[in-house]
């Protein structure tokens, strides 16, 4: 009897190993992580505006990666790290919700070993984001008028934020039973992020840096070399963050030992190091950051198209045709170019931007645009056209056409937060509207938004200039009138037209457009350009 029975009891298989059956576990999590309904509608409404923009063609040509990047990020924080949440509290829920957790007492795996399972379910998928966010980045890169370049650490920092949030789905599944709480738990999280970003948009400098997406600090691009954000260090902090979550989900459902010990004191430390090292500042970043302010040259690439010096940061030069394209449609019908060789300068105000205030007195805003045309005249470049940093939307590309246009008149620098008046504002604005397609666009939208005078504002630079709404409006019917013969009059009338002595008055009689009656002498706009 004994003989026969011992061949048999030897034959029978091999309990398997714990970690093997975790990693087949851990694999068929991720395929229904995948395939699961939350996941797929995240990934649809995370790619659905690059549909959109290719569908429609308004896809931005004037692209500037590395904050592209970030934008990225926010998307796959709230979208795909939404979704990753959702799916991963429900999927370590489901025996639960089946009502058949009291059976896995006789499996092979213990509630650590699952748990485990559960935390590496994502990692697949967000392997794919990764793919998708390089993939969505290098067809912005390919685009002409990409500008600047993306940083690998920020790019991977959307998929860590997915493993991030799903780590905290498994934590919440270990902490509460109940699919309401992933939900309330993400709308929670959308609620502080947005109340941090306001208050990092006030200069808290540790709110911006401690919260999961790392927003920078300015309204405006900057040059890469330039930019103050420190990309892997943060994504060590928040590599560190997911570590502890999953860590914390580990020790939640029972695991204990010198491995799990060993591990929540090592992503403590690397947590801990990691986020207290951005706030380590960089002082030849900020040496950079004030000479780009105040004397950008040195820093900049000079092109010579044509009769005109381009000058630009060298992330930006791929915008320079985009500038000359402007500049060559404004100057379209002027019949003679007054004042030094026409030059355009690009313009950053990369240290002491009032963030979360306001600019200060016009007396200092003064000062600084005194200051960059003195650098700018040093540089090679008098009476500079000054370019922004933002580009490729409308109302940038007319705010540049009116520079453009003030030099051609004037022969003069660009006159900060000045007066054009008289037949010269009336023909700034008949320039700028007629000079592309974009610009009459843009020319529209800072109409509409105008009260009292038609401002010509770069928020990025607090440059501008106006034209009172009596002075602009001629100019504005001129535009409905055949471009053909208001060009001709224009050029005709070239000398008298620029002449700040020379009324709106004659500008709207030459081109036999209306124009409202001369306001109270105490009423009158006092001209300063």
């Amino acid at each position: 009897m004994t003989a026969v029975l011992a061949p048999r009891a030897a034959a029978l298989p091999e309990r398997p190993p714990r970690r093997r059956a975790m990693l087949a576990l851990a694999r068929i999590e991720a395929v229904r992580f995948a395939r699961h309904p939350l996941t797929l509608l995240a990934v649809l409404l995370f790619a659905s505006p690059w549909v959109y923009d290719l569908v429609t063609g308004s896809t931005d040509r004037y692209p500037v990666l590395h904050d592209k990047v970030v934008g990225l990020q926010l998307s796959g924080l709230f979208i795909l790290g939404g979704g990753a949440l959702v799916v991963a509290n429900l999927n370590a829920l489901r025996a639960h919700r089946h009502r058949t957790d009291v059976l896995y007492s006789v499996l092979v795996l213990p509630d650590p070993w699952r748990t485990a399972a559960f935390l590496l379910a994502p990692l697949p998928y967000a392997a794919g984001v990764t793919l998708l966010a390089a993939a969505r980045i290098g067809v912005l890169a390919l685009l002409p008028g990409a500008a600047g370049r993306p940083d690998p650490a920020e790019l991977a920092l959307i998929p860590v934020l997915v493993v991030l949030l799903a780590a905290t789905g498994v934590l919440l599944a270990k902490l509460i039973r109940s699919a309401v709480v992933a939900p309330l738990a993400m709308f929670a999280f959308a609620v502080a992020a947005f109340t941090v970003l306001v208050a990092a948009a006030d200069g808290n400098m540790a709110l911006r840096l401690l919260q999961p997406v790392m927003f920078g600090d300015l309204p405006f691009a900057l040059p890469a070399d330039l930019v103050d954000r420190p990309s892997l260090r943060h994504l060590g902090y928040v590599a560190g963050l997911a570590g502890l979550v999953a860590v914390g989900a580990l020790l939640r459902s029972g695991a204990r030992g010198r491995p799990v010990t060993a591990a929540a004191v090592l992503v403590s430390l690397v947590t801990a190091a990691a986020g207290a090292a951005q706030f380590h500042t960089d002082d030849a970043l900020r040496h950079a950051a004030v000479a780009a302010t105040d004397d950008p040259a040195g820093q900049q690439t000079c092109h010579r198209r044509g009769d005109v010096t381009y000058c630009a940061f060298a992330d930006f030069t791929p915008w320079i045709p985009g500038w000359e394209t402007v500049l060559q449609g404004v100057r379209r019908t002027v019949p003679t170019v007054t004042g030094p060789p026409l030059a355009v300068r690009q313009r950053v105000w990369a240290h002491g931007y009032p963030t979360g205030g306001p600019s200060g007195s016009t007396a200092d805003e003064t000062g600084r645009n005194l200051a960059w045309e003195r650098a700018a005249a040093a540089a090679g470049t008098p009476a500079v056209i000054p370019a922004g940093t933002r580009w490729g939307d409308d109302t940038s590309e007319a705010v540049f056409a009116a520079g453009a246009a003030h030099r051609l008149m004037t022969g003069s620098a660009f006159a900060s937060n000045g007066m054009v008046c008289g037949a010269r504002g009336a023909l700034l604005v008949w320039l700028v509207g007629q000079a592309t397609p974009a610009t009459a666009r843009g020319l529209r939208k800072l109409d509409t938004a105008s009260s009292g005078a038609l401002a010509f504002l770069d928020d990025t630079t607090f440059v501008g200039l106006g034209v009172p709404d009596r002075d602009a409006a001629p100019g504005l019917s001129a535009l409905r009138r055949p471009p053909a013969e208001v060009g001709a009059l224009v050029t005709a009338h070239w000398t008298e037209l620029t002449d700040p002595a020379t009324p709106a008055d004659r500008f709207a009689a030459l081109m036999g457009v209306p124009i409202a009656p001369e306001p109270p002498a105490e009423e009158r706009t006092v001209c300063t350009a």
